[in-house]
């Protein structure tokens, strides 16, 4: 797993395209169900939390120098301290994977691949994640790097041919369920968001200083991923049929129209969302097994096969219906992330700043 350094460049491709799947797919309709027509205030109410909160992650990676958590920790506290920064990051990269393998094989499966037994699409894209994660994590990059354009245009491609199809009337008017379901939408929006947490991942492999107008540009361009889609879904089918929907995106998909004889252009969507999802769980393999500080590529192999056998078991587990994993998301993952990882990074700070303080304070003493 040799070539590991990035620029600042390819880490915003890689980050966008993997958080950006989070955000474009899988909170989209956690947050029409919560907050209806007024779901787009949800996502704009979210725009000064998460600044703060991409405040408080930059002035980490500012402190720290880029070190790695876990060198940095052990370094200025002890390596207790330091792994214990760490388990909560391996356990929430551990849900990122089982919840991103889950999700994109249930809408494989009740799409384009009803037919194919549930385990082999779930190994498939397990392994797939495995292979690229092994190749590197410039591999990735370069990879995103590819995928990312294609991503964009055809984001901008289904928005502007649907515009025959929209009424942003049904926007309007706003808050006439109150402001509680406005809040709640909020909640899953910043759940989303707080994945960017994972920078501190891996930015010990940046070649460069990261600024903090570029976090904020990461930050609101993914905003603006959540934003889009909840517009246009909204201005399509109207607040309660959009709220009804599994994959709200993917159904703006099948009205694509040209002309008379141009439709069933939703096999698009595959490569939006495959692309997504595989550098998805390629980084969460990269991440996790470069948290836990395993140096041999053979250990960091072995232990990627195992990890992918147990997640290839639990995802194609059949007694998870879709409905008990959609409220999994809703009601305790989601809550749960918002609840730890928005306020995880301002611990993290504080730590930083008592060890900081401590160094001035040794420094002024007088040497005897």
């Amino acid at each position: 797993m040799t070539g590991q350094k990035l620029n600042i460049v390819q880490a915003i491709f890689l980050f966008t395209l993997a958080v950006g799947i989070t955000n474009h797919v899988i909170i989209v309709p956690l947050i029409l169900n919560t907050a209806y027509r007024d779901s787009w205030i949800s996502a704009l109410i979210a725009i000064p939390p998460i600044v703060l909160w991409t405040l408080i992650l930059f002035l980490i990676m500012k402190l720290t120098k880029q070190q790695s958590l876990y060198q940095w920790f052990s370094q200025h506290y002890n390596p207790v301290v330091a792994w214990l920064i760490l388990i909560p990051l391996l356990i929430f990269v551990l849900f990122i994977l089982f919840i991103t393998v889950r999700d994109t094989t249930a809408w494989t499966k009740i799409t384009y691949l009803p037919k194919t037994p549930y385990p082999v699409t779930v190994s498939i894209y397990v392994l797939s994640g495995i292979i690229a994660a092994m190749s590197g994590l410039r591999s990735l990059s370069i990879a995103a790097g590819i995928l990312l354009p294609a991503v964009i245009l055809l984001g901008f491609f289904v928005m502007s041919v649907n515009f025959q199809f929209k009424d942003y009337s049904y926007l309007l008017p706003s808050f006439t369920n109150g402001y509680t379901p406005v809040i709640h939408g909020t909640f899953f929006v910043l759940g989303g968001l707080v994945e960017f947490i994972l920078l501190l991942g891996v930015q010990q492999h940046l070649t460069k200083k990261i600024r903090f107008i570029t976090l904020i540009a990461l930050t609101l361009g993914v905003t603006g991923l959540i934003l889009g889609p909840i517009l246009s879904s909204i201005a399509i089918f109207g607040p309660y049929e959009a709220a009804d929907q599994r994959y709200p995106a993917f159904e703006q998909w099948r009205m694509v129209l040209i002309g008379k004889f141009i439709s069933h252009l939703d096999f698009l969507s595959i490569y939006q969302w495959l692309a997504g999802s595989l550098i998805r769980i390629s980084l969460a393999f990269f991440i996790f097994f470069d948290l836990i500080q395993l140096r041999s590529d053979k250990w960091k192999k072995i232990g990627m096969l195992a990890t992918g056998i147990i997640v290839i078991i639990l995802a194609s587990q059949y007694s998870l219906s879709d409905h008990s994993f959609f409220n999994f998301l809703q009601h305790y993952y989601f809550p749960f992330t918002l609840s730890f990882f928005y306020f995880f990074p301002f611990l993290l700070l504080l730590l930083i700043f008592m060890k900081r303080g401590n160094a001035k304070d040794e420094a002024k003493q007088p040497v005897p």
